[in-house]
């Protein structure tokens, strides 16, 4: 079993679906970038979260920057590969509001942090 983590801004919104046995399932798309330079390139995580903790995942927005820990896979989809996350741990940050300035300005506000780890107790979950 690998174990990673990564840090990224969310491609898109969350998606949210339930197997046929009823569990719920949210997935990300994660862009993270490596290197600099001439020799900086991206790679894409599909980031999956199951269970109860995929109701609070699925809450997460494009822009959301998070930080996410949980097995890796790696496979292949024409010629190229596919990284993909079953998330242990995670951590959403909302992007901050933005307000109007004096002056025409936009101004960003305070940043909203939610965090969960899969081994908290289903109680502590908050929502």
């Amino acid at each position: 079993m690998q174990i990673i983590t990564i840090t990224g801004y969310l491609s898109r919104d969350a998606e949210q679906r339930s197997t046929q046995g009823g569990d719920s399932i949210a997935n990300w798309n994660v862009p993270v970038r490596q290197g600099f330079g001439d020799r900086e390139r991206t790679n894409w995580f599909r980031v999956s979260v199951w269970g109860k903790r995929a109701e609070y995942a699925a809450k997460a927005r494009k822009g959301y920057f998070v930080t996410v820990t949980g097995e890796l896979t790696i496979g292949e989809y024409e010629g190229k590969p596919q990284y993909e996350i079953r998330a242990n741990d995670f951590q959403s940050i909302r992007p901050a509001p933005r307000t109007e300035a004096p002056g025409g300005g936009a101004v960003a506000g305070g940043q909203h942090s939610q965090s969960y780890n899969a081994d908290d107790d289903d109680s502590s979950i908050p929502f």
